[in-house]
């Protein structure tokens, strides 16, 4: 992991820099010059204008430019793995298909090499405001770090779930961080758990932060994650009462209706919990995103990324999220199915134009429905799991006991959340489902639910373990 962390802290350096230089209104960055390869964080954080282009440099590589189809990676490279996928229009993505990626495999090292690249980020912010004497005031602090410990929390919740145990860094000291060995799982999840009630201390609890947008996390942002967290740490409990929160709070939430559900990737709608303007290298920032300019499609064309027969035949008949999220091309060859769920294949910058949506409040009702089965709580699971189905225009589950009715809930989730970053995916994993379900597919064994540890990042680090099967 040596020359990847170093590779790291000149990025940070360099989109901290960049931002600085675009932004007109930010003073100084730095009091005094630091090497190219080292950030001294004690002399950004002078004032708040100083943590603000920090934040932005760190939401700059989570979503932007470099880092643009990092999303899109979670969810084409996962959907292949899973049963999302019957085809995709790059090679690249064979393998997934096919299970046989090697430690090699470009796509696992982009995903794994972004992901500690933005923790490091995260971690010098951190470290940056806690070395800070003065001129940032204490309010920007803790929003500062709460969207730190946010985003750190995320990323290693898909590091924990992609690669089963990793490294766990929580500092930028090179020294250590070269050497660090893979933590368990259950720790990195302790510390996922600890960051995420940090941020929704921290964050304040309006949109204020993105201007009236929900492009910035704010402490129902932190409450979600942290929902999806208990659910997948069996904690039933703290899973219901967390999503009970954003589905309690109608003021700010709400499901969007039937007649409205092609526009749930428009930007700001009320479903939407935290989202962010992900638009595609080399395009305005107001441009398309990564998932619309590759999902987007014609009639006249064969589309790049297919769905599978199984994932179209599990859409029951009158289900509104087929008709609204399923794209049908009938080019020679067809029917094709293809994601649908982003609409605008170019820049959209009126009120209709889209954002990556990374937590919505449908899956908050899925997650409360299964901590409530989970519990024995099987009517108020069935109430939950009704919400979901009425508002796709379908009548109420038949499901009846436990087993029933947690399958019932596994057929919402895939359905709802499908090429949604991961979801069906990991659900799999969680569950113990996979083999079951994926088990007639290429070269799948037991070890095909978690990636290869990188080669390289093997080869620098020789304290890191290779994944079993690998």
């Amino acid at each position: 992991m040596k020359n990847l962390l170093i590779t790291y802290k000149n990025i940070f350096i360099l989109s901290l820099i960049g931002l600085v230089l675009l932004a007109g209104s930010c003073k100084k960055f730095v009091d005094v010059d630091a090497p190219n390869s080292q950030l001294v964080s004690e002399t950004v954080f002078t004032n708040d204008n100083t943590v603000k282009s920090a934040l932005a440099g760190l939401y700059s590589s989570f979503a932007i430019s470099s880092a643009a189809s990092l999303q899109f990676d979670l969810s084409i490279a996962t959907g292949a793995s899973a049963d999302e996928l019957s085809t995709t229009a790059l090679e690249v993505y064979d393998p997934f298909l096919t299970h046989t990626i090697l430690p090699n495999n470009v796509t696992t090292y982009g995903m794994w090499s972004r992901f500690y690249t933005v923790i490091y980020q995260a971690n010098a912010i951190i470290e940056g405001i806690n070395a800070s004497s003065g001129g940032v005031t204490d309010a920007v602090k803790n929003q500062a770090i709460g969207e730190s410990k946010f985003i750190r929390a995320f990323c290693y919740f898909y590091l924990v779930n992609l690669w089963g145990d990793v490294p766990l860094a929580l500092t930028t000291d090179r020294v250590v961080n070269n050497t660090l060995t893979r933590t368990p799982k259950a720790v990195v999840y302790q510390q996922i758990i600890s960051d995420l009630i940090d941020a929704k201390g921290l964050l304040v609890s309006d949109f204020s932060y993105g201007s009236g947008q929900r492009i910035r996390a704010n402490s129902y942002a932190a409450i979600a994650l942290l929902s999806r967290v208990y659910l997948y740490t069996n904690d039933w409990a703290n899973a219901e009462a967390n999503a009970t929160v954003l589905i309690n709070n109608n003021a700010t939430y709400s499901l969007l209706s039937t007649a409205n559900l092609s526009t749930v990737y428009v930007k700001n709608n009320t479903e939407a919990i935290f989202q962010l303007d992900a638009p595609q290298s080399g395009v305005s920032a107001s441009g398309s995103t990564y998932e619309g300019l590759n999902y987007a499609v014609s009639n006249t064309t064969v589309p790049q990324y297919q769905l599978s027969t199984s994932l179209v035949n599990a859409f029951e008949t009158g289900d509104r999220r087929f008709s609204n999220w399923v794209g049908i091309s009938n080019y020679t060859g067809g029917p094709f199915y293809y994601f649908y769920k982003f609409k605008n294949k170019v820049a959209n910058t009126t009120a209709t134009g889209e954002y990556v949506t990374y937590l919505r409040l449908a899956e908050q009702y899925l997650i409360r429905a299964e901590a409530r089965a989970q519990q024995s709580n099987f009517s108020n699971a069935i109430s939950d799991i009704n919400v979901i189905r009425n508002r796709a225009n379908l009548g109420g589950t038949a499901a009846v006991g436990q087993t029933q009715i947690l399958l019932a809930i596994e057929q919402e989730r895939r359905i709802e959340l499908f090429g949604e970053y991961g979801h069906r995916w990991n659900d799999l994993r969680r569950t113990g489902r996979a083999t079951a379900v994926l088990g007639q597919k290429p070269n799948w064994t037991a070890n095909s639910v978690l990636y290869p540890i990188p080669q390289i990042d093997r080869v620098n680090n020789k304290n890191l373990s290779q994944n079993a099967g690998y």
